[in-house]
């Protein structure tokens, strides 16, 4: 489902709980923070979106209706809101954010960068170990079956880091979870050691998306 899909959904599954202005509002938050994470994500933003509002919200029915929404026939969405939100942005002089796919692909680029150093810097008999020891714990990554899949392959068989759809907190779980790697063969004070000199190298190429963003 590509982004406008995905907006016409959050739009229809919304719309009859907001007026016009928290409507837009909630859909701006929508596309800037949440808008290519994984459906797990909606009760985050629905609570965000609760913390701005003086009303109770009905939370759970909300969350039904949006993942209704998201996984019903195109035929019973409203139209795409973009140009709503663009006049309400235009009226309101809210600045469009950095949509989320744009931030996840700047993430993914910076971690592939971060990555390779952490990986290059260490010897070469520890490598494979140290990339075993990463794909076998891989459990608590927030991420659906077949990103996993890919995931472990990446760190098994040093395959090209194509993992298109991993958005910015997998991607944090996944360098955290290379961070304890190191401290699990060398030892914290080494692993912060090369987790530094890592982020300083990545820095100097001066990436649209900080590395310091992803610690």
């Amino acid at each position: 489902m590509n982004l406008t899909t995905r907006r016409r959904a959050i739009y229809t599954g919304l719309a009859g709980h907001f007026a016009e202005d928290e409507l837009l509002a909630a859909l701006t938050l929508w596309e800037g923070k949440y808008a290519n994470k994984p459906s797990f994500a909606l009760n985050e933003f629905l609570g965000e979106v609760a913390s701005t509002t003086e009303r109770k919200l009905e939370r759970a029915k909300l969350y039904r209706e949006l993942v209704g929404a998201l996984t019903g026939p195109l035929s019973a969405l409203l139209p795409d809101p973009e140009p709503l939100l663009l006049n309400w942005r235009q009226r309101t002089g809210v600045v469009a954010p950095l949509p989320a796919i744009a931030q996840d692909s700047q993430a993914r680029h910076t971690f592939e960068a971060l990555s390779r150093v952490l990986f290059n810097d260490l010897e070469a008999e520890l490598l494979p170990r140290f990339r075993r020891f990463a794909a076998g714990n891989l459990g608590g990554l927030q991420v659906d079956n077949e990103q996993r899949i890919r995931v472990r392959a990446w760190l098994e068989q040093g395959t090209e880091f194509q993992l298109t759809g991993l958005g910015l907190e997998p991607l944090r779980q996944l360098l955290n979870l290379l961070y304890i790697g190191l401290c699990e063969y060398l030892g914290p004070v080494v692993a912060d050691q090369r987790l530094s000199r890592a982020v300083y190298q990545v820095e100097t190429q001066h990436l649209a998306f900080s590395p310091r963003k992803l610690l």
